[in-house]
C-alpha cells in the first residue's frame, strides 16, 4: 500500500471516528444498522430468487402467463433495487464503523466485487426486458433466453453474497 493510500485510509479513520464511537456504544445504533442491512439483503434478495425461479420455469408455460411474468418480474425489479439501495446505504454506515478493519478485509472486497456483478447481471436483464417489450419472433425467443440465464447468474450470485456476508460477519 503506497503512503498515498495509508494518508487516505488514516484521514477515512478521523473522519468516521464519531460514528464508529455512537455506532460501538450503542447497541440500538448497531442493531439498527446491522438489523436494516440484513432485512434489507433478505427483501431484496428473497424477491429476486423467487421470481429468478419462476424466470427459469416460464419456458413451459403458455405466451400469456410468461407476459404476466414478465410484467410481475418488470415490477418487483424496482422494490428489489430499492431494497439494494437500502442495504448499500447501510453497508456504507457498517463500512464507516470499522475502516480500518473492512478497509484490508478480503471476505469484504469479494463481497463487493460480487455486488458489482449483481448490478452489471442485473443492468443486463433490464436491458433484455426491453428488448421483451418490443420484440416479437426470434427476438423474444432469444431475449428469454438471455433472461433465463441472467436469472441462474442472480440465484448464484444472491447465493454467493449471502456465503460472503456470513465468512465476513464471523472473521471480523
Amino acid at each position: 500500500m503506497g503512503l498515498e493510500s495509508i494518508v487516505l485510509i488514516r484521514d477515512l479513520v478521523g473522519v468516521t471516528a464519531p460514528w464508529r464511537s455512537l455506532f460501538n456504544h450503542s447497541a440500538p445504533v448497531e442493531m439498527s444498522v446491522v438489523g436494516t442491512h440484513v432485512l434489507a439483503m433478505l427483501g431484496a434478495g428473497g424477491l429476486a430468487i423467487a421470481h429468478d425461479r419462476g424466470t427459469l420455469r416460464a419456458g413451459r408455460w403458455s405466451a400469456a402467463i410468461r407476459q404476466h411474468h414478465f410484467a410481475e418480474l418488470h415490477a418487483v425489479h424496482r422494490i428489489v433495487v430499492a431494497a439494494l439501495g437500502i442495504c448499500m446505504l447501510s453497508g456504507v454506515a457498517l463500512f464507516a464503523s470499522d475502516v480500518k478493519t473492512y478497509v484490508v478485509s478480503v471476505p469484504f472486497w469479494i463481497k463487493m466485487a460480487l455486488i458489482a456483478m449483481l448490478l452489471g447481471n442485473a443492468l443486463i436483464m433490464t436491458a433484455t426486458e426491453g428488448t421483451l417489450r418490443v420484440g416479437s419472433g426470434g427476438d423474444a425467443a432469444v431475449a428469454w433466453a438471455r433472461i433465463r440465464a441472467n436469472s441462474m447468474v442472480s440465484v448464484l450470485l444472491w447465493g454467493a453474497i449471502v456465503l460472503v456476508s456470513i465468512v465476513l460477519s464471523l472473521s471480523k
